[in-house]
């Protein structure tokens, strides 16, 4: 067999540059999104993947606007890995219980109906995300472009998931997922 065939890859979601901040900063700890763009089921662990196109600073709260102004343009060296994350709990929910969630993401409620389908349910995960302690800066390549949520990296990133630290810790964590399951009932 060829490299090219046994060679192994490391799934990663592509969600906009400023959530991945956001996540890694700990201010969100859940994503929502339409259930067509993720579809079956989330096993494991995998990178963020920042993407720098479709950002609009109008869907964020006012005080998470920061975010967008931090990573609204894609670094000339390349796209950085810094993080992976893990889906703890799914929830399929309507566009009406995102007030309830506000906290747990920088989006606006209305910037999220912006973005799906408000007739539609939407899925939200609550993500354990952790810091790779040797983050990399990796070349865009053709495969990772285009309006889809899931990649494959390469054989050559090296993305050490085993050394990463979450950026809550466990009773931070556990505040935040009761706190997202009391916004559902």
């Amino acid at each position: 067999m060829s490299d090219a065939t046994t060679a192994e890859t490391i799934p990663a979601l592509k969600e906009r540059a400023g959530v991945v901040n956001a996540l890694l900063d700990g201010a969100q700890t859940v994503l929502v999104r339409h259930p067509t763009l993720d579809p079956g089921t989330i096993d494991g662990e995998f990178a963020l993947y920042p993407a720098y196109s479709h950002q609009d600073p109008a869907r964020y709260q006012s005080q998470y606007e920061h975010y967008y102004h931090r990573s609204s343009a894609k670094p000339d060296a390349g796209v950085p890995i810094r993080a992976v994350a893990e889906v703890r709990e799914e929830y399929t929910v309507s566009s009406d219980v995102l007030e309830a969630l506000s906290r747990h993401y920088v989006y606006t409620p209305d910037g999220l109906r912006d973005k799906y389908d408000p007739d539609d349910d939407l899925r939200v995960l609550l993500l354990r995300v952790a810091a790779l302690v040797s983050p990399q800066l990796i070349e865009e390549r053709g495969s990772y472009r285009g309006c889809r949520a899931w990649i494959d990296l390469e054989d050559d990133v090296d993305v050490d998931a085993e050394a990463a630290l979450p950026v809550l810790d466990d009773a931070a964590f556990a505040e935040r997922r009761a706190a997202v399951r009391d916004a559902l009932e």
